[in-house]
């Protein structure tokens, strides 16, 4: 089994991360939509500016995150890496969120100014399909 190719099969088919930040020695976790652009090598996800993670990652850029499996299964990718808000837009990133998240297309076009899209930036990754099959993924 190659694991990055199923590492790329789950960056393209789960659309949540548990996004695990920390201020003040105080650790934070939420869920978050994504999507992964494998040429650039990182994940990005929208938020509103208001929301607390804003202010999590300037404080500490240093993240980690799991994928959801909405499969009934455990199949997920893990990675530590560092956030920042990204030079693009949202709206730059539109149909790929749309493509990939049933609704963003609307969420994008009713709040999208409002929305500030970060990026996750992440060299290794750990990628466990099952009690078998699990290892590291080196991007």
């Amino acid at each position: 089994m190659n694991m990055t190719d199923e590492f790329l099969r789950l960056m393209r088919t789960q659309r949540e991360i548990a996004l695990a930040t920390s201020a003040d020695n105080t650790p934070h976790v939420r869920i978050v939509n994504f999507i992964y652009v494998p040429e650039e090598g990182r994940i990005y996800f929208a938020t509103f500016a208001d929301n607390a993670k804003v202010s999590e990652i300037a404080a500490n850029p240093a993240v980690s995150f799991t994928t959801i499996p909405h499969d009934g299964g455990t199949t997920h990718v893990r990675a530590i890496g560092t956030a920042a808000q990204s030079t693009r837009s949202i709206f730059d990133l539109a149909d790929a969120f749309a493509a990939k998240i049933p609704g963003y297309g609307e969420t994008i076009d009713a709040a999208g100014d409002a929305l500030i899209l970060y990026e996750i930036v992440f060299r290794t990754a750990a990628v466990t399909v099952d009690m078998e099959h699990s290892g590291t993924v080196c991007l």
